[in-house]
């Protein structure tokens, strides 16, 4: 697995657009003049020439938008042909799916007492094999029906990430599906490494009492317990991944998230919620951190792309044989020749990506060389 919008955010300016050698074209963005890599598209192909970029372009499009795009484009299709083409898929398959914490409701007498707190589950991936966590569905059990927002917070910023409101019956557990993703890190959404997750509600929204499950959180639930044994499992396979705290705080300052100093922590109640998990690798971090590997890769992706363009769509700008090329001659560039034993761009690039694969496959356990293996949860 990994995030494209985190991906994409990561390589724009990694690789640079030279400013175009025509004076009529003017400049482009400083972020895409940027090169951390040192390293600029036209080192690729002759044909990724900024000023040839430009006469391939819309007529109605602005330029910097436009290579923006089509950048972004490039580095979303290397991933997603990374993850198909060369059996990455295994990196995206979950250790487990829609994993509930525990099973069985709390008793109907067992209620918890409203003091307009906020209150909730606190959640921390664990930085496993760089794993991802997803928060299916939330599970609820009240007293009485009601429709509740539902927060989620991260540690690493006051206002919320997302919130959801939610429809429940009463006095039984009522699942209902969130499918919200809890990366380690995200960087289109300013959530920054490592840190914890929060989702919860205020109690000032609820109508009636939540109902206690008698479970701990800290320690798993009893084992000598009858009837235990499966919650047992659970606890054993979930919290090697995650660390999960109900927390509570009556000191609030709209919905804002309160500073965690403030916090209170209580392993003995679920204040009413259950969660279901799907946990499964991530590698996003480990790209990240090594961008050198998709230098090449990402240069010939977008010489595909953008020979492919130059190809079948040529009528964009107002002077379009200012591209340096007849469509032969780029489909040629895209093919290669048999007769010559030479690679064409296509050939080139699926060998980078070939290397990339292997190289990602030898820096991560979390890919299938080296990823644990699944379960499934009907065999519990």
């Amino acid at each position: 697995m990994f995030n494209i919008s985190t991906l994409k955010t990561a390589l724009t300016g990694y690789i640079g657009f030279r400013n175009p050698d025509d004076s009529a074209i003017g400049t482009i963005a400083t972020t895409l003049r940027t090169s951390v890599s040192g390293q600029y598209f036209d080192d690729f192909h002759p044909l990724l020439r900024t000023d040839n970029l430009y006469w391939a372009s819309p007529e109605e499009a602005t330029f910097s938008t436009w290579l923006q795009d089509k950048l972004e484009s490039s580095i979303a299709k290397l991933f997603n042909r990374l993850a198909t083409d060369k059996k990455l898929s295994g990196s995206t398959k979950s250790i487990f799916d829609n994993y509930q914490l525990f099973i069985g409701a709390g008793m109907l007498s067992d209620t918890i007492t409203k003091s307009g707190r906020l209150v909730g589950l606190a959640i921390t991936p664990k930085n496993v094999n760089n794993i991802q966590v997803v928060l299916n569905q939330i599970g609820l059990q009240f007293t009485a029906a009601q429709s509740l927002p539902i927060y989620l917070w991260h540690s690493s910023r006051i206002a919320t990430v997302d919130s959801q409101s939610v429809t429940t019956g009463t006095n039984r557990f009522n699942w209902v599906n969130l499918g919200w993703q809890l990366d380690f890190v995200n960087y289109l959404n300013d959530i920054d490494a490592g840190g914890t997750w929060y989702v919860g509600y205020f109690e000032n929204d609820l109508t009636g009492n939540a109902v206690r499950k008698t479970y701990d959180f800290y320690a798993g639930p009893c084992r000598s317990c009858p009837g235990a044994g499966d919650n047992v499992v659970r606890y054993n396979k979930w919290s090697k991944y995650v660390s999960i705290m109900p927390f509570s705080c009556n000191v609030l300052s709209g919905q804002n998230f309160p500073p965690v100093e403030d916090l209170m922590y209580n392993e003995a109640t679920n204040y009413g919620l259950n969660l279901s998990l799907t946990v499964r690798p991530d590698v996003t971090e480990i790209i990240t951190n090594n961008l050198s590997l998709l230098a090449y890769p990402l240069g010939m992706q977008f010489a595909n792309d953008m020979l492919e363009w130059m190809a079948y769509n040529p009528a964009v700008r107002i002077n379009p044989s200012r591209v340096n090329a007849s469509q032969a001659v780029i489909l040629y560039e895209l093919a290669g020749s048999t007769n010559t034993k030479s690679d064409g761009i296509k050939i080139e690039l699926t060998k980078a990506i070939g290397a990339l694969a292997e190289d990602l496959s030898n820096l991560s356990a979390a890919l299938p060389k080296n990823k644990p293996s699944g379960i499934r949860v009907g065999a519990i």
